[in-house]
């Protein structure tokens, strides 16, 4: 077997005690193992889909080292290879997708991960709008109320926001919510099919698809999503009013808007789901943006062999 190590090149540089090329090195010491740092965002997406073309004989553990965004790029290089296998170090900023399997915690031994088994997952795969090839998911799409705060709290992050909303602590994700997603974000012009049934009318507050369970740090979106049965799990919430939001919001944090029917909760596990917009919407593929105005996504049973820590 051979060992794949990416490594994402901004925690390299800004979370040095996160992870090393020591540790890594130390770990895989007289093992078959390779080290590759991320140049730019999707980087290792070709890098992963040319290694494994040429070591089609050798099954090859890639290691994922980061969070949900890392595991995002390492998943869609790697989901065409069937000798390829997906392990993850979670330790990026964002790692909601291990929290099905116990957390962060688990997801960070080397050497667990190296003697941990594989077994096959249900991955999403969408393709459409502005994006070059498709994309993979295995955690959550997102799209909606949510996915404006992302998007636009990535632009404040890197473009800048009021001195006077800085000062009174709010950060660029704070600010966005207060200043776009409150304001225009509760009316999203978007309609979902779900297996060809349509879901709503016209407009939608957020909608998630999800092979996880768990999207934004703490939102437990999909309760009773399991991804081995073959299905997505989508849930809508429509339209509602700030009050509304308000009531729902602590509800749909814990994972418990399933719990009964509401008449603002949309709930479907599909094959595939469409999205169509009159115009580009702000789309969120575990954790990494992208936009456009149609999109599909389809399931993939057993896409992709997940490596479990030895216990």
């Amino acid at each position: 077997m051979k060992h794949l190590i990416v490594l994402n090149s901004s925690i390299l540089e800004n979370k040095p005690d996160a992870i090393s090329k020591e540790l890594v090195d130390k770990a895989f010491k007289g093992l078959d193992y390779e080290i590759y740092c991320t140049t730019a965002p999707r980087s290792c997406v070709d890098f992963l889909k040319k290694y494994l073309s040429e070591n089609k004989k050798d099954t090859v553990r890639v290691y994922a080292c980061g969070g949900d965004g890392t595991v995002q790029e390492v998943a869609t290089g790697i989901a065409d290879a069937p000798n390829a296998e997906l392990a993850i170090y979670a330790c990026g900023t964002g790692n909601d997708f291990v929290k099905i399997y116990g957390g962060q915690e688990r997801f960070l031994d080397f050497k667990k991960l190296i003697e941990g088994e594989a077994k096959p997952i249900d991955i999403s795969k969408i393709e459409g709008g502005k994006l070059r090839d498709p994309w993979i998911s295995v955690n959550v799409i997102n799209f909606g109320f949510d996915a404006i705060v992302g998007a636009m709290g990535n632009y404040y992050k890197d473009n800048g926001y009021p001195e006077k909303a800085k000062k009174k602590g709010m950060s660029p994700y704070d600010y966005a919510l207060k200043h776009d997603a409150m304001k225009h974000g509760r009316f999203n012009d978007t309609v979902v099919y779900a297996d060809k049934e349509q879901l709503n009318e016209k407009q939608m507050l957020l909608c998630t698809i999800a092979q996880g369970q768990y999207v934004g740090g703490k939102f437990k979106c999909a309760p009773k999503s399991d991804n081995t049965d073959g299905k997505m799990d989508v849930c809508m919430l429509k339209t509602m009013t700030l009050i509304g939001l308000g009531m729902i919001i602590g509800t749909y944090t814990e994972g418990k808007h399933l719990d009964k029917p509401r008449k603002k909760v949309v709930y479907r596990q599909a094959k595939q789901v469409k999205i169509v917009a009159p115009k580009d919407i702000d789309i969120c593929v575990d954790g990494e943006m992208t936009k456009g105005k149609e999109f599909i996504v389809t399931c993939i049973p057993g896409g992709i062999k997940l490596v479990m820590p030895k216990e």
